[in-house]
């Protein structure tokens, strides 16, 4: 005698992800969608230059500036704009700069051709 084996059958709907070939249509679609992301990142690649183009100047100032300090803090000194007295001296051809906050002479020079003209208008 046969013995006769029951079949067990279970049927159940799954999604699986497939290659499906594109419909004309569909391929219009994505090649505009191609188009528009290849301008998308054109406009970003173009906007990133800009930034990175102002970052670079932005730093190279501040580079500069740190430079500009650093000398002064080792040097101890830093040239400024300092009121002074010029005085000419026609007797013995001669002429002074005088700082007025320290009153230290800063130059004498023998007087220049100009300097002995104004003498003369006068």
């Amino acid at each position: 005698m046969k013995q006769q084996i029951e079949k067990k059958i279970e049927e159940k709907e799954v999604t699986e992800y497939l290659p499906c070939i594109l419909s004309d249509n569909e391929l219009i679609v994505r090649s505009k969608e191609l188009a528009k992301a290849n301008e998308d990142l054109s406009t970003v690649e173009d906007r990133k230059k800009d930034m990175m183009a102002d970052f670079t100047a932005q730093q190279k100032k501040i580079e500069a500036n740190i430079n500009v300090l650093s000398r002064t803090v080792s040097q101890g000194k830093e040239y400024r704009n300092v009121k002074c007295k010029l005085v000419l001296d026609f007797t013995i051809g001669k002429k002074e700069i005088i700082r007025l906050d320290t009153f230290e002479i800063i130059r004498t020079e023998q007087l220049s051709q100009s300097d002995r003209q104004s003498e003369i208008m006068q």
